[in-house]
């Protein structure tokens, strides 16, 4: 065997063990976890304020925040909400606070659900009983918006039929 076939022979082995390695890495990586995100999900309406902060608004141009929910025709309940004085803006999440700028936090029942972005939101089918659907308006850095020490929120009771 001349020294051509056996690096030939080598090359082709070389391929193998790349191609092996690059697969078993793609079966791997979904093994390989991150460290978790920090899950706002689980705030408490009254206790969301001492994880992010609270801003007190300026009284004269203070925003508004008003809530409607209704049972969609299909399944589940339709949220919106009405705000004044204030505008959504998602593209500044997680950044500088501006005033009467931000978005919203939707909670049932106490717990927070999502953010919103916008006036309008989807409820899937809720668990037979009473429901308190509430919203909160927040700053850019989620802090809660405060208008003479009392957060800025609305909400909603809705009875989730049986069946």
């Amino acid at each position: 065997m001349n020294i051509r076939d056996r690096f030939q022979i080598r090359l082709i082995y070389a391929l193998y063990w790349t191609v092996g390695s690059i697969l078993l890495g793609i079966l791997l990586a979904p093994i390989v976890t991150s460290p978790p995100l920090e899950d706002h999900s689980t705030h408490a309406l009254h206790d969301h304020s001492k994880a992010h902060g609270k801003i007190e608004v300026d009284p004269e141009n203070a925003p508004k925040v008003s809530i409607r929910v209704e049972r969609d025709m299909i399944a589940g309940w339709n949220v919106f909400i009405t705000v004044e004085s204030f505008v959504f803006a998602p593209e500044s999440v997680n950044q500088t606070n501006a005033p009467n700028q931000g978005h919203a936090h939707l909670y049932l029942n106490d717990v927070k659900l999502t953010r919103l972005y916008g006036t309008a939101y989807h409820l899937a089918d809720l668990p037979p009983g009473r429901h308190k659907v509430s919203v909160s308006l927040n700053a850019n850095d989620h802090s809660d918006l405060f208008y003479k020490g009392a957060p800025i929120i609305a909400s909603a009771t809705v009875e989730q039929p049986n069946g």
